[in-house]
């Protein structure tokens, strides 16, 4: 009884393994690539916005 489970809890082990590696694996590189990444100072109040097309304390759009 005791080899069984053994065995029982080696095979769990690799069926958690190979699903964790086949998710990894499907994962996509990189998760932020829809932000934009240039970084801008807005041109009404002066703040430093690092992510987005709009200022986060002013609601300004980020000039063209």
């Amino acid at each position: 009884m005791g080899g069984s489970l053994y065995l029982l809890m080696i095979i769990l082990a690799i069926f958690i393994s190979v699903a964790a590696m086949i998710a990894r694996a499907n994962r996509a590189e990189d998760t932020y690539d829809d932000l934009e990444t240039d970084e801008w100072d807005c041109p009404d109040c002066g703040f430093h916005v690092q992510a987005g097309d709009t200022c986060i304390y002013c609601g300004a759009k980020k000039p063209q």
